[in-house]
């Protein structure tokens, strides 16, 4: 997968294509992905059901690729000793967390828009649920490794606990149900996220929050959900060492880079069918889903870093008796010896190159960013119109018609991944 040139599928992509690029994938699947990448398939073919509207298929993706993550993060034994003495590139792939968390905020976003609130609540629920779950599943996950090796895993605090976007949804769905108690308690979560976590939420609370509570009784309110960006991927960044001028041990490690986006701001624009009236609103970011990926991969980070470390260690000392038996056997002069442990010398040293990969399996179609906008409408049709900036230019138009009903959902998603 990491060698795979993406670019053909990814024009697709950012030209909000998302059938094509999900054909496109499907067809190149034999060559993006191996017998070890069925949870990354389905997370990656899931996510792009959902952007091109199939929410049934979605769901059934992105459902299989959580049962799997559940069942590959427990780990076979025989998956880790192959790990141990290689890479992690043998195992299957077992998701990263914010992967996991976040396949749940678009199953709720796909019942919602196949009209099954209730189902849709389960999902932010469940969201909520794992995100507890976290930090008991590192700490165990560390236990493992210490067990493993005399290398000891750096214990690593995130900062991730609460989710501003699930909250929001979770408002919004309950204002439906016509729960105003509990949406109160979300709304009021929504602020302590912020909060809670400056530095994965460095920007201020959409305006439009504060409104989501006191919609007028002549007025329905419509809601918008903006995706723009690419999530990070993981890139391999290797680190070398010297033993001695002879034997070193090379450290092949998964870095999570961010990919800048080309979008710099959105707009909503709704237009009555009826009256022909147009009204403007900002977007603002509610989720900086690179932020949180890069958070909660700090963990895994430290982890992975500790089974490298000790894997080096076991060849570079395994190298260093080959290397040192080739010298002995050079003073003494025994040429068959010393030829046969110069030539397991350099199969040694080579072997260390090759193997040493780093794990950079990465889904590559989640958003980096979750935006919302919301505001008062007359009850009526409308063409809702997301405009996508890069500076002053729109560089990415999308627009839907809904029906604005009082005491309704009017919920409107739209997304640019560039």
């Amino acid at each position: 997968m990491a060698d795979y040139d993406f670019s053909s599928i990814d024009r697709f992509v950012k030209t909000g294509k998302f059938l094509e690029a999900q054909g496109a994938l499907e067809n190149e699947a034999g060559y993006i992905y191996s017998d070890r990448d069925t949870l990354l398939f389905n997370l990656d073919t899931g996510i792009l059901n959902h952007f091109a509207g199939e929410f049934n298929e979605s769901n059934y993706k992105l459902s299989l690729a959580e049962k799997l993550c559940a069942e590959y993060s427990a780990d076979s034994f025989f998956q880790s000793v192959a790990s141990a003495v290689t890479n992690d590139n043998v195992k299957d792939y077992s998701g990263e967390a914010f992967e996991d968390i976040y396949t749940n905020i678009f199953m709720a976003l796909n019942y919602i828009h196949l009209g099954k609130i209730e189902d849709g609540m389960v999902e932010v629920r469940r969201f909520d649920n794992k995100l507890k779950l976290l930090q008991q599943k590192y700490e165990t996950l560390c236990k493992n490794t210490d067990s493993e090796s005399d290398v000891k895993v750096k214990k690593v605090s995130i900062q991730f606990s609460d989710s501003a976007l699930a909250r929001y949804l979770s408002l919004l769905l309950y204002r439906t149900e016509g729960d105003l108690g509990n949406a109160e308690v979300d709304y009021k979560f929504i602020y302590k996220a912020f909060e809670k976590q400056k530095n994965l939420y460095n920007f201020p609370v959409p305006s439009c929050v504060k409104e989501e509570l006191s919609v007028p009784d002549n007025k329905c309110r419509l809601n918008v959900i903006i995706f723009t960006g690419n999530a990070p991927v993981k890139k391999e960044e290797v680190v070398r060492a010297y033993w001695s001028s002879d034997v070193w041990y090379k450290l092949a490690l998964p870095v999570m880079e961010k990919r800048p986006s080309y979008i710099t701001s959105v707009r909503v624009k709704a237009t009555n069918l009826k009256s022909n009236s147009t009204f403007y609103f900002p977007a603002e970011k509610i989720e900086s889903i690179e932020n949180i990926a890069l958070d909660t991969f700090r963990q895994k980070e430290s982890v992975i870093y500790a089974k490298s470390l000790a894997r080096s260690i076991a060849r570079s000392v395994s190298n260093t008796f080959i290397n040192t038996m080739a010298e002995n056997a050079q003073k003494s002069d025994d040429s068959s010896v010393a030829l046969f442990f110069t030539l397991l010398d350099i199969t040694s040293k080579v072997t260390t190159e090759v193997v040493e990969r780093a794990d950079v399996r990465s889904s590559r179609y989640f958003p980096s960013e979750a935006s919302v906008a919301g505001f008062n409408l007359e009850k009526g049709d409308y063409s809702v119109t997301v405009e996508y900036f890069h500076g002053s230019r729109v560089v990415f138009s999308e627009s839907k018609n809904i029906s604005v009903r009082p005491k309704s959902l009017n919920l409107v998603e739209s997304v640019c991944l560039r």
